[in-house]
């Protein structure tokens, strides 16, 4: 038995006692997924790649020992971004390039048991892929969900000056565990690098009350944040004694544990815009407020950059955050977050 005859029958086993199987009038096995859409509901579609050495660890034994995190992760991260546009997660399709030495039922039994497992959780049904080989993991997952005809989706572009800033759970959890792996911290948030939680009722249940504008916090909060500024032509002040820490992070020094909830990403959390009249819905994930949309003080100058401290003004109990007044940080830190591109 080869290794694609392995994956499909692992796959197809999986498949057959875990999938939703909602509105799938054609799943694996064929040249193309067929799907029966409710009336009057939009599609939303989104997709990620994952690459070892670069979104997870490049040693091999760390490889062999996260394959049911690498097999969840993978899902989690799509479904957060249609958690984001407001919609409901519905079906994925995986392509995947897999070096000879992970060809084996063990590991691949692992990271499907890991996929299926955030398929179950997040109401989601794998519904075709490809496979191939390669010298190193690669993982795309395209990722559909459904808004219904009374929805709106919710883009980036529809902060308005006046908002509050919003985001949901805590910041800096995963940053702090890629950092410091082997640290007594980093082991006890380790679940936060590698099995984030989308935040898919949050997500719904905003659209549905007017948010304005949102984004899943994938990069880190300031670039994140960027992007909503820079689509929506907005400022943002943030404060900075605002973010939401857990209890474990919270003893972190504190420029450290501030830069990682600036600029160290992988949280996963939903970042949004309200208009100061709404309220955020009260549920099982807390949500806290860190900061407003301003006006741009120089639209024309700041209309063609991209998201820079001339969109975004950090503040520190109630004083501003600059390069030339650092403080709390000792210097002026980079803020760019992960960059896809670079390194």
């Amino acid at each position: 038995m080869n290794e694609f005859e392995l994956i499909e029958r692992i796959f197809s086993q999986m498949q057959a006692t875990d999938a939703p199987l909602t509105g799938i009038e054609k799943g694996i096995g064929d040249d193309a997924a067929v799907m029966a859409l409710p009336a009057g509901s939009r599609l939303v579609s989104c997709i990620d790649t994952l690459v070892q050495g670069r979104h997870f660890h490049a040693d091999w034994q760390r490889v062999d020992e996260l394959a049911f995190a690498i097999g969840y992760k993978a899902v989690a991260v799509n479904v957060s971004d249609i958690a984001a546009m407001g919609a409901t997660p519905h079906s994925i399709m995986l392509a995947l390039a897999l070096p000879e030495r992970l060809a084996n039922h063990a590991w691949l039994t692992e990271f499907a048991k890991g996929l299926f497992h955030a398929c179950q959780l997040f109401g989601v049904t794998l519904i075709g892929g490809d496979t191939t080989r390669s010298e190193r993991l690669v993982l795309s997952i395209s990722a559909q969900g459904l808004l219904s005809a009374d929805t709106p989706a919710i883009y980036r572009s529809g902060a308005q000056v006046g908002d509050k800033v919003y985001v949901s759970g805590t910041l800096g959890d995963a940053a702090f565990a890629l950092q410091h792996p082997d640290s007594a911290q980093g082991i006890e948030l380790a679940h936060r690098l590698h099995m984030p939680t989308p935040r898919i009722a949050l997500g719904a249940a905003l659209a549905k009350m007017g948010a304005t504008a949102m984004i899943d916090i994938s990069d880190g909060l300031y670039q994140d944040l960027g992007h909503i500024c820079q689509q929506s032509s907005v400022g943002m002040r943030i404060h900075l004694d605002k973010l939401p820490s857990s209890e474990s992070l919270s003893t972190v020094d504190l420029s450290d544990r501030l830069l990682g909830q600036l600029a160290g990403g992988d949280d996963y959390e939903l970042a949004f815009t309200l208009p100061v009249n709404i309220k955020p819905p009260i549920g099982n994930t807390p949500v806290t407020c860190i900061g407003e949309v301003i006006a741009l003080a120089d639209p024309i100058a700041t209309d063609t950059k991209s998201p820079d401290n001339s969109r975004l003004e950090l503040f520190y109990q109630n004083q501003p955050v600059t390069p030339t007044q650092p403080a709390p940080f000792l210097t002026w830190p980079n803020l760019t977050g992960y960059q896809h591109f670079t390194g």
